[in-house]
């Protein structure tokens, strides 16, 4: 039995479909592809892990020294750096016999400004600002893996790192949660600079 015009037709229309979306498929991913093999072959990684020095697998966190009064930054300060390592970085921390490398961060500044006053001369906002040194070491070779230009520019011994927190007592902040948040911020920096440079 001989098949209609019309069938034919809408097979024709049916298989024409079928081809569009192949090709439709095909020419989309085509970028993908080249993307992932121009990567491997040119030595490139894909994903965070591409963004840290693969040579590198443990960290050790000394305690963080400080040039401050407050107490608990140095510990406040320490968890938080690990706590980031752990979070973003495909490192894992280790003790100092057992690490291939060394994080060895300085707290160098902590102090608190008044930047605004209400109409009865009460603190409305306060600034808290943090000042950090940082140096990360291979310690297969004791080369320093990280560390950008000083600050000051005669300090040899790290990466100066500031942070800086506002604290607004009428929005219900307090001095411990905005030393939170600049100690979070300081941290986030450090980490940071682990990561490999462009």
């Amino acid at each position: 039995m001989k098949r209609s015009h019309s069938t034919r037709a809408a097979e024709r229309r049916a298989n024409l479909r079928r081809i569009a979306s192949i090709a439709f498929v095909a020419f989309a991913l085509c970028p993908a592809v080249c993307l992932v093999a121009g990567c491997c072959c040119a030595g490139y990684q894909l994903g965070p892990s591409g963004l840290y020095n693969t040579e590198i697998r443990t960290v050790f966190v000394p305690m963080v020294e400080a040039d401050t009064y407050r107490r608990a930054f140095s510990e406040r300060l320490t968890e938080a750096i690990c706590k980031k390592i752990t979070e973003q970085t495909p490192y894992a921390l280790a003790a100092a016999d057992d690490a291939d490398s060394v994080l060895s961060v300085k707290l160098t500044s902590e102090y608190q400004s008044v930047t605004a006053f209400d109409v009865h001369n009460h603190t409305r906002q306060k600034n808290v600002n943090l000042t950090a040194i940082a140096v990360w070491t291979d310690l297969h070779d004791s080369r320093v893996l990280a560390r950008s230009k000083p600050i000051p520019l005669n300090d040899e011994s790290g990466v100066s790192i500031d942070a800086q927190s506002y604290l607004v007592a009428e929005m219900g902040q307090s001095t411990a949660t905005a030393q939170q948040e600049a100690i979070d911020q300081l941290a986030a920096q450090i980490v940071g600079l682990m990561e490999t440079p462009w």
